[in-house]
């Protein structure tokens, strides 16, 4: 019998089918490759930009040769204030104050600490009146140890920390208290603190120490008439806008205990016995803080402005921390009186902004601000030394 040879198709097709049954013993049901399940995606929210901290110290000779520059300061502080905060990036400012004369005068030191309260910086300002003195050399040692030592300075490496040395006489070399303003000076340095200082008048001493003084801190020396060289300059929009300043002011909401909002009442009609153009520039700050997001009416307390910002809730305020007539309202009326406010608050910042805008051009088109004087000092030394932190003016 002939026996029949396999094919190639019959020998393709027994393999197939015997690796099919392999395959259905061996591999387990359902061998489909498994599915990776995606995994989060984790995005990292992008960090606030923090803001660049300008800290500024006034240390002033207030003997009683320093009082029309005493006088003067009182009408910038605002001014000043405004200047600086224009920066880009906006800067947060904090100013402080300390106040020198000499050893067996009415006080040797009054300190005042950083603060962005300015209403707060103007009172403590107008607090103080020139007097005593009489020997040359003052206590300039003890002030700036004030100054370098007990200010709570910004701890943020993207900080500008500038002192003001302003006077008219000399440190005391012969008192034995272990102060030396040269190592104070040098202490300052090594803090990232500048020291610039202004001579006012023409005193040779003076101008020799103050000139060291500045060298060790890398600060500028300058030297002003002994007056304080300040312009006074008005404007025809200086009275409006002492109006509005004052219609700003009837917005405040003050709040907390009753000794708290007493206080931040004063403070703030306090501001409304300055000159008109004082005022004028007083409105020209809230209303810069308003294009940054700070629409107050006072520096410090201001019910309306935290809350908008969110230092507060409305509802954690206890009835008894509101003002009087607040406190028998019903939640509803507490409601509608605040918003009554901040309408009232934003249509007179808005009316100061656009009348500031034209104020600012009368200025920068007259003679002020004179570049001699103390105001154009700070101005000068703010805009050259702020480049270091990329501050730009």
């Amino acid at each position: 019998m002939e026996r029949i040879r396999p094919t190639l198709s019959y020998l393709l097709v027994a393999s197939a089918s015997a690796l099919g049954l392999w395959a259905a013993v061996s591999l387990p049901r359902h061998a489909t490759p498994p599915v990776e399940k995606p995994q989060p995606v984790l995005v990292t929210a992008p960090k606030p930009v923090q803001r660049p901290q300008v800290d500024v110290v006034f240390v002033l000779d207030t003997t009683g040769s320093m009082s029309s520059l005493i006088s003067g300061a009182k009408k910038k502080v605002w001014e000043m204030a405004r200047f600086i905060a224009q920066g880009q990036p906006a800067p947060e400012l904090r100013v402080g104050l300390v106040a020198y004369r000499d050893v067996g005068d009415e006080y040797v030191t009054k300190f005042f600490d950083l603060t962005d309260d300015i209403d707060g910086v103007y009172q403590n300002l107008t607090s103080l009146a020139a007097g005593g003195g009489g020997d040359t050399p003052e206590h300039v040692a003890k002030a700036l140890h004030e100054a370098v030592y007990r200010s709570n300075w910004s701890a943020s490496k993207n900080s500008l920390k500038l002192v003001y040395l302003v006077g008219d006489a000399p440190p005391h070399s012969d008192y034995q208290d272990g102060l030396d303003y040269r190592a104070i000076a040098r202490e300052a340095k090594s803090r990232g603190i500048r020291i610039n200082t202004v001579r006012c008048g023409s005193d040779d001493d003076t101008r020799v120490s103050f000139t060291e003084i500045a060298n060790l801190t890398g600060g500028d020396f300058s030297t002003i008439d002994q007056s304080g060289g300040m312009a006074d300059v008005r404007t025809p929009y200086d009275e409006e806008m002492a109006r509005l300043n004052r219609a700003l002011t009837e917005t405040a909401i003050p709040y907390g205990d009753a000794e708290r909002r007493s206080m931040i009442r004063k403070k703030a009609e306090h501001s409304l016995d300055a000159p008109a153009e004082a005022q004028a520039a007083r409105a020209g700050w809230f209303g810069l803080a308003k294009t940054r997001g700070h629409a107050a009416a006072v520096s410090d307390g201001d019910l309306l402005d935290d809350v908008a910002n969110n230092k507060i809730r409305m509802e954690a305020v206890a009835p008894s921390a509101l003002p009087e007539p607040m406190q028998a309202m019903s939640a509803t009326e507490r409601s509608r009186f605040i918003e009554d406010k901040r309408k009232a608050r934003d249509e007179v910042l808005n009316q100061i902004n656009g009348l500031a805008a034209k104020r600012d051009a009368y200025l920068k088109n007259s003679a002020a601000p004179a570049k001699g004087g103390f105001d154009g000092k700070v101005r000068e030394t703010v805009k050259k030394q702020a480049a270091d932190i990329g501050l730009l003016y």
